[in-house]
């Protein structure tokens, strides 16, 4: 296998290791017969039908989920493959052998780096009166302080460089500690209120800062530390790892905007507040999300902005609502944020409205249906070019058939031709799951995943986001590049790890062992001029339907802004 931890040792440990210690030490279980049960710790119920089997795997026969000890860990600690197989080979004492692949593994002694300055920060917090007289404007008690670890980059250009000098300047560097221009480095963060990012295990991987005096208006409110080895904003939620420390069982997640809007909610007793990092909510943080919860809530303003968000959330999403799955929108008064909002009229305001939550579904066509009159048949023409490439991205469920049912009504259509052409024939590769023939061009870009999965990581962000969006068609391919965003330096043991259990891992496998017959230069070469290539093509499918639904309408010019602003391809 190209690179990374070898099947043959992953095989050893799931032998070796008892999965009964494993999942015991998280789930009481009792002896049946040869086997143990326990209550689900994936979702909640009062009858055990969690399974765990003498032969190395669990199986939930209440909600479906099941595994070996490594899918345990991953499922229950929010782990990747190679975390997992980490944690588990830590468990008997074992090291973790490494192939020689291509794949970059993270430098783990910036944890360490980052964790230093952690406490730096704080311990700077404690001896700043200013700066703790700003958090309590803000209702933050020193206890909500504490909680999240909130801390205090001082004035001046070298504090956290002279106070972690022993790391050495390169380090603090590689951990975005450090900034640079003309030859002169400082610090990044400077009179600004620190809030750490921590990842699922509670390991820091970065931090953002926020402004906190009158005077620094003319600054950026907001500073986040830059994408390093450890730390991808594309894919870490800030507040998640508190949400899940203070409810191991979480039911529900609210995404907000800001690192204060989580603060304060959790000040509140609303301690289930994530936010993304400066960045719209995508595909990425909802694969992350799903891994804990089955049902996310978005709070954004009632604005235009916010209502823009929350369609982008829509289409970030689809890919991810898999059965059971929920997604909803609660709007806030124009005007208001959470953290203002539970400050001025109280927490009960925001569960009103979150309990009013409007659901995916009667967002999507609600949202597609403005300024369309359905009286008209180029208007329910233009409905279905609209929801039916979109809806293409959801997978089989209640969820796609009750949408599919009422864009019917709708558009006054038979549901069984718009459900004939969201479907295709399944792709050729064994094992697929995939909504539509793998292309030449996607089927040579899933065999260059499975051996280099690093190939993803250095397209351009741009091109990456891309293809990711447009691979969802292409279900197998899109869950392999799901995969690789979401896990950095990823090999591609890693890889097939995530699809141990799955119908699509013999086909995967299959494509392991086939060898390149290319250089490792030249697979990058033509990785990224095939992404391109692909991105170009799923784009240009996409504005089909659309350009042929103007060219039947009467070109009205509502019409035809309504078109643009709706189609993002």
């Amino acid at each position: 296998m190209a690179g990374g931890i070898p099947q043959s040792f992953i095989n050893g440990l799931l032998d070796r290791v008892d999965i009964v210690d494993v999942v015991g030490a998280r789930v009481q279980l009792r002896r049946a017969g040869a086997n143990h049960i326990g209550l689900c710790p994936f979702h909640g119920e009062k009858t055990p039908s969690f399974h765990v089997y003498a032969d190395g795997h669990f199986h939930c026969y209440g909600c479906g989920a099941h595994g070996t000890s490594i899918g345990f860990l991953m499922d229950a600690d929010g782990l990747s493959f190679p975390e997992a197989v980490e944690a588990l080979a830590g468990l008997v004492g074992l090291e973790v052998p490494r192939q020689r692949g291509s794949g970059k593994r993270p430098d783990r002694s910036l944890y360490d780096v980052l964790e230093a300055a952690n406490d730096c920060f704080q311990a700077w917090l404690t001896e700043d009166a200013e700066a703790r007289a700003y958090l309590g404007t803000r209702g933050v008690t020193p206890a909500t302080a504490r909680g999240f670890g909130l801390g205090l980059a001082p004035a001046g250009w070298e504090r956290l460089k002279t106070a972690l000098h022993v790391f050495g300047t390169d380090k603090l560097r590689a951990a975005g500690l450090l900034a640079g221009e003309g030859g002169r480095i400082y610090d990044r963060f400077r009179e600004r209120i620190t809030f750490p990012i921590r990842d699922t295990r509670g390991r820091v991987v970065g931090f953002g800062g926020r402004t906190y005096r009158e005077s620094d208006g003319n600054q950026p409110k907001y500073l986040n530390s830059p994408e390093t080895e450890v730390f991808k904003k594309g894919r870490e939620l800030y507040g998640l790892f508190e949400a899940r420390r203070e409810r191991r069982r979480l039911d529900r997640v609210v995404v907000v905007e800001g690192y204060m809007d989580v603060v304060a909610l959790a000040q509140h007793g609303v301690d289930n507040a994530v936010a993304t990092l400066g960045t719209a909510i995508g595909p990425a943080h909802f694969e992350r999300l799903y891994r804990h919860v089955d049902d996310v809530t978005c709070c954004f303003d009632g604005d235009d902005a916010g209502r823009s968000a929350a369609w982008k959330a829509v289409e970030a999403a689809f890919p991810a609502l898999a059965e059971g799955r929920q997604l909803r929108f609660a709007f806030l008064p124009e005007g208001e944020d959470p953290d203002t909002l539970v400050r001025r009229r109280g927490a009960g305001e925001l569960q009103e409205r979150l309990r009013d939550a409007t659901s995916l579904g009667d967002y999507f066509l609600a949202h597609l249906r403005e300024g369309l009159d359905l009286q008209r048949l180029d208007h329910r023409a233009l409905l279905c070019d609209l929801a039916l490439p979109r809806l293409a991205h959801l997978p089989a469920g209640a969820l796609r058939t009750m949408l599919l049912a009422e864009l019917a009504r709708l558009s006054r259509t038979d549901p069984a031709v718009l459900e004939a052409k969201t479907r295709q024939v399944p792709a050729a590769v064994p094992g697929s799951r995939t909504q539509r023939p793998l292309s030449k061009l996607g089927s040579r870009l899933l065999r260059l995943l499975v051996h280099q999965p690093h190939l993803f990581e250095r397209l351009d962000a741009d091109t990456a986001h891309r293809l990711a969006a447009g691979a969802a068609d292409d279900e197998l391919l899109g869950e392999v590049l799901r995969f690789v965003q979401q896990t950095p330096g990823a090999d591609a043991a890693a890889l097939l790890g995530r699809f141990l259990g799955e119908p699509s891992y013999a086909g995967l496998a299959a494509i392991a062992e086939q060898p390149l017959p290319l250089s490792a230069d030249a697979c990058a070469v033509e990785f990224a001029a095939g992404a391109r290539r692909y991105v170009a093509e799923c784009e240009r499918q996409r504005r089909v339907p659309i350009r042929n639904a103007v060219r039947q309408s009467d070109s009205l010019a509502d019409l035809r802004q309504l078109k643009e602003a709706m189609s993002s391809a």
